[in-house]
């Protein structure tokens, strides 16, 4: 089977560091991106462990990381992916997904890098770096009025500080997510472009004219 010449790109941070803003607007920008969220691949919060009271969703192991895989590797077969989103609203159903094989396939989600064949299946990891205070301000926009103060002190900060931000030093890239979010967006062209372009090198270089029928 002729396996499609897509680039992995692993996009990794706490809440708040605007994963899934940034993907959008890649993904508006041009049709050559496809856009996957890991937040679609949560188990059942029924069986997530409680800290302090609270639902632990902060849990590497709440992830079902085996359908993901699965899922890439069949982007990357060329096959379409049928699956469907994660809906965290109570009473809110399940919508169907279509994943296409596009050129750039960005993946995101703020425990991606914990799972060691996702990690390796990636040919990009980039890790959108920011300061405590400002994913608790940023998820405070994103939550309103459904959002607990004491959920991000208690759990989610925490939880992050201890699985989540040992993901930096396996990231190609270590990107600044406090700054302007066009300065950020630019940054991460920059970095797709200069591994398209390597791989493209290198496709030149092992390129033989004998091999081909």
């Amino acid at each position: 089977m002729k396996l499609h010449r897509s680039i992995f790109i692993g996009i990794v941070g706490p809440s708040g560091a605007g994963k899934s803003s940034l993907c959008k607007i890649l993904n508006k920008k041009s049709k050559l991106y496809e856009h996957i969220k890991l937040d679609n691949y949560f188990k059942s919060p029924k069986t997530f462990p409680k800290k302090f009271g609270f639902p632990n969703w902060e849990l590497p192991s709440n992830l079902k990381f085996d359908k993901l895989l699965s899922d890439l590797k069949k982007l990357k077969t060329g096959q379409v992916v049928k699956t469907k989103d994660f809906p965290k609203r109570k009473g809110e159903k399940p919508k169907s997904i279509i994943l296409y094989p596009k050129k750039y396939i960005l993946v995101e989600g703020f425990m991606l890098l914990k799972n060691k064949k996702i990690k390796n299946f990636l040919d990009i990891k980039i890790y959108l770096d920011l300061p405590n205070d400002i994913i608790i301000e940023r998820r405070k926009l994103r939550f309103c009025q459904d959002h607990s103060n004491d959920y991000d002190i208690k759990v989610a900060i925490p939880e992050f500080l201890k699985y989540g931000i040992v993901q930096k030093k396996y990231a190609d890239y270590v990107v600044n997510a406090n700054k302007p979010q066009s300065e950020v967006i630019k940054e991460i062209q920059k970095i797709i472009k200069t591994k398209n372009f390597n791989t493209k090198k290198l496709e030149r270089e092992n390129y033989s004219p004998f091999c081909q029928k």
